[in-house]
């Protein structure tokens, strides 16, 4: 039997965990916390909601074919119901830019799902009075990440070592080697921000990325919400007598406290979305969540097999050699770097990061697969973009 080591219990490890043990492979995964989903997957809930550009491109395709997985992912697991519920989600046209947007993607026959609604229209699905109208997603919704990724990890082949920290890889023969103590044939990252302490993984180039979340207690308007409603940030239906708003956005803002001005910037959103909901709010009461999301240049995850990066560089190779040729290290691998786009990205590149491993047909396009290898960033430095695009036949 194959066997694998998954480094991160949030939902790029869980998911990735998930399906390297439906083709047979036992799986180690090693969290450093008490508990799984701890870190950016650690939220009380999570939104699951696709976001497309105005133009059909690479992280629209993605977005989409993730969205559609996810989906069918959550419709296997056992008592979905205490995990997601398909609310339906409103963006606000709250300005002629955000307007402009939607025009477009109503244009875009892919995405027929999409449905344009006036202010009433609106305002009658999300159960209270809005300023706008907007784009209706129907299928989108709430997760609630923690029992998500638990339910993933149950299957018998995956063993789960929590309060465990992994702090070395080492290549073993032909294994790989974590705390000189657990071994495998494939060992994938999936713990976001750190990924850069291990000397395989220095060019994968990743940024965090703080967020806060706040929450407040239903109140006699905001129990009447149906929906999740976004303007730039979002305000969540009732989970559990509690509304969840957000989310903020600070590249390499390292405070862990709850921020005042996020607080108020969260607000502020609200009170935009509905200020009837906003003024029987007493800030005192509200409580709150940081977290940090681990973000890429390109803002694409990574995903597959990394490259030797001291091979590469000591000997570059011609910007028409063949992948195969590379020098890949064989059986590690990446999923990182989602962003605030997790539920809908990670358990896409797991599947991918699986099919790989067991040299399967592969369910993502060869060149979306190639914009996601962790390597790319190196590559392209070498001057290689033309081989970046291509690392898939």
């Amino acid at each position: 039997m194959k066997t694998a080591i998954v480094i991160g219990g949030g939902i790029a490890g869980c998911s990735t965990a998930f399906a390297l043990a439906q083709r047979g492979i036992a799986v180690t995964l090693i969290e450093r916390h008490e508990y799984l989903a701890q870190e950016a997957s650690g939220n009380p809930i999570a939104m699951l909601y696709p976001k497309f550009g105005a133009r059909p491109n690479a992280s629209s395709t993605l977005a989409l074919q993730g969205f559609e997985f996810t989906l069918d992912l959550l419709n296997q697991l056992p008592e979905k119901d205490k995990i997601f519920e398909a609310c339906g989600l409103i963006q606000l046209a709250f300005n002629a830019r955000e307007q402009a947007h939607q025009q477009a993607l109503l244009q875009n026959k892919r995405l027929n799902f999409l449905h344009h609604l006036d202010m009433t229209s609106a305002s009658e699905i999300a159960g209270i009075t809005l300023k706008s109208g907007g784009l209706f997603f129907q299928q989108a919704g709430w997760i609630k990440p923690q029992v998500l990724c638990e339910a993933l990890c149950s299957d018998a082949l995956i063993t789960k070592m929590t309060s465990t920290e992994a702090l070395s890889i080492k290549k073993n023969m032909t294994q790989w080697l974590v705390n000189h103590t657990f071994v495998a044939d494939f060992v994938v990252m999936c713990n976001a921000n750190d990924i850069q302490r291990f000397a395989q993984y220095k060019s994968a180039k990743i940024t965090p990325v703080r967020g806060q979340i706040n929450f407040f207690a239903t109140n006699k308007v905001s129990q009447n919400i149906k929906t999740i409603i976004c303007s730039n940030h979002f305000v969540s239906p009732a989970v559990d007598g509690t509304h969840a708003i957000g989310t903020t956005y600070k590249p390499n803002d390292m405070n862990p406290h709850l921020s005042e001005s996020d607080t108020h910037e969260n607000l502020n959103a609200l009170r935009a979305i509905s200020p009837e909901i906003f003024k029987p709010i007493n800030i005192k009461n509200m409580h709150g969540r940081v977290a940090w999301r681990s973000q890429t240049p390109d803002y694409m995850p990574m995903a597959g097999q990394l490259i030797d990066e001291e091979k590469l560089c000591s000997k570059p190779p011609r910007y028409n050699a063949n992948p195969a040729d590379l020098p890949w290290l064989n059986g590690l691998y990446v999923n990182a770097g989602h962003g605030s786009k997790g539920m809908i990205t990670a358990p896409i590149c797991g599947e991918f990061i699986a099919n790989l491993a067991i040299n399967n047909t592969l369910p993502l396009d060869v060149k979306l697969a190639s914009r996601l290898n962790p390597s790319r960033f190196l590559l392209r430095e070498l001057g290689l973009k033309q081989l970046a695009n291509s690392l898939y036949q």
